[in-house]
């Protein structure tokens, strides 16, 4: 059986996934060792492995789930605060030639991304907050700001990457 994962799923759904666990796992290191232990002591050849296998998948869902969280809530602020291009313009003018598309194209899976980690760092702010590790969460709101601007910055590259295209 060959299992092929896109790019933009690796990138934009696994790795934050990945993260958040991670994260979270450490916020609460104390807990999970507890259960670590208790785990080892059941004595099962590859119980590791379906460990593994079971915390890779929850992290995938867990991005999929930031994903779709920075889609739906992050988006439509980000899309009222700095603006956004139509979207038939958009698909007009990555019609135009393979430049304008392959351009299009990375600046909208670099916003994506960037809208994901938004999110990422927003729920791991709360999560950090709730546990109260105030500098943890002071960073976690640092990223965000800066992912803010960061998609801020790709937003006003893709409209003004759109208005060139279309004035040719």
């Amino acid at each position: 059986m060959k299992i092929k994962i896109p790019y933009y799923s690796i990138i934009n759904i696994f790795l934050p996934g990945l993260m958040f666990t991670g994260s979270v796992i450490l916020l609460f290191l104390g807990d999970v060792k507890i259960l670590a232990n208790a785990i080892t002591e059941v004595d099962s050849v590859g119980l590791e492995i379906v460990i593994t296998v079971s915390i890779f998948a929850i992290a995938y869902e867990v991005g999929y789930v930031l994903h779709r969280l920075g889609a739906a809530v992050a988006e439509p602020i980000l899309k009222k605060v700095f603006g956004w291009v139509d979207y038939n313009d958009f698909v007009l003018a990555g019609k135009i030639g393979v430049k304008a598309y392959e351009k299009l194209d990375m600046l909208s899976r670099e916003y994506g991304f960037a809208r994901t980690q938004i999110a990422l760092f927003v729920v791991l702010s709360v999560f950090t907050g709730i546990c109260m590790q105030w500098w943890l969460m002071a960073g976690c709101f640092i990223c965000t700001v800066l992912l803010i601007l960061t998609a801020r910055s790709f937003m006003k590259k893709t409209q003004t990457a759109v208005a060139q295209y279309l004035a040719d």
